[in-house]
């Protein structure tokens, strides 16, 4: 798969130099400044936080859920294994800021090719905040506002960033959907419940789609530009070549994004056994891949109300009962979902690059 990734995309068509995006503009050309404040009291985040508790009190009536069995459960919870397990999971800002910083370089925003590019722990700063954003407001603004962030302190083209963000996408869900493939096979020995198999069937076809956008994009520009305003030709332009030209070094990618994924597994095996529960590492793998493909539906943020269930659909067909199930699902989206919103919020208050 790496090797025709990149024979069809290593030398594409010369792509026009991108300009800003100024579809969204106020003030003369710059990028309008996204404004999370707003965007927190406008009416569809209310209603995806509320569809969220509507999913959550749905769930739990349907499985008979006892909370408070669930929080006698993480009360018992072993402090060590969770501040592991909160240590090992923000190990993979620090991963996915590096795959990030190759995605850039790849599109040539490096500070070798002479661009004022932040250092890597600015680069994990955007991304921590684009994560926050994500999580307490729907259909993934948080990417958008990633993309703003990075022109504002570097002047890279917002197209070329949301390409490089979409080919990390792509990179992300094909390597999770292979993953997921092998370690399934050896926590469910062959027979997947069927929660696993359409979480699996969804990644794999979401990665097939969009390896076939990726290798006809450039071949589409004629096309494109005869369907789309002139105005928005550089537009398209800076978005196809962040898309078609991040995917160089293809090794290094994917090395990255096998260790962020390890990383997630790793970090619901460590809260998992912080309850004594007996999750293998390939079933944790699982678990925490599915619930990071229910986490991109765009409904509620970061998947709120449906990862938990999730979590608790698939680790009941591992054997747990539905009180340990509870309790890692709500353990783990603490380390993973709240601990952002907590710590994110001290950032976004604190960070000079909102």
């Amino acid at each position: 798969m790496t090797h025709s990734l990149d024979a069809g995309i290593a030398d594409p068509t010369p792509l026009a130099t991108p300009e800003p995006m100024e579809s969204t503009t106020d003030d003369g050309g710059a990028v309008a400044a996204p404004n999370l404040e707003r965007s927190l009291l406008r009416p569809r985040t209310i209603l995806s936080f509320l569809f969220a508790a509507v999913i959550v009190v749905f769930f739990v009536r349907s499985v008979k859920l006892d909370f408070t069995a669930v929080w006698a459960r993480m009360r018992a919870a072993n402090p060590l294994l969770l501040v592991a397990a909160f240590a090992v999971y923000y190990c993979t800002f620090v991963v996915r800021g590096l795959r990030w910083r190759t995605l850039l370089g790849n599109v040539g925003y490096s500070r070798e090719d002479g661009h004022p590019m932040p250092s890597v722990a600015g680069l994990v700063e955007i991304l921590y905040l684009s994560w926050f954003t994500n999580c307490i407001v729907p259909a993934r603004l948080g990417d958008a506002y990633r993309g703003y962030m990075l022109k504002k302190s570097a002047g890279v083209s917002f197209t070329v960033t949301l390409g490089t963000i979409l080919a990390e996408r792509l990179t992300d869900i094909t390597v999770l959907a292979a993953m997921m493939s092998g370690a399934a096979l050896v926590a469910f020995r062959g027979s997947l419940p069927a929660e696993a198999e359409r979480a699996l069937l969804g990644g794999v076809v979401l990665s097939v789609v969009g390896i076939g956008v990726l290798l006809v994009l450039p071949r589409l520009r004629p096309l494109v530009h005869r369907l789309l305003p002139q105005r928005l030709h550089a537009h398209y332009a800076g978005l196809e070549s962040g898309i078609v030209g991040s995917f160089r070094r293809i090794p290094q990618l994917l090395g990255y994004s096998i260790v962020a994924w390890l990383i997630e597994g790793t970090t619901l095996f460590l809260v998992a056994r912080a309850v004594g529960a007996p999750v293998t590492i390939p079933a944790a793998i699982v678990v925490a891949l599915i619930a990071s493909l229910l986490s991109i539906i765009p409904f509620t943020p970061a998947g709120l109300g449906m990862v938990e269930a999730g979590f608790v659909l698939v680790l009941t067909q591992l054997g747990l009962n539905t009180t340990t199930a509870g309790a890692v699902s709500l353990l783990d989206r603490v380390v993973t979902y709240w601990s952002i919103i907590f710590i994110g919020a001290i950032v976004y208050i604190a960070s000079r690059k909102k």
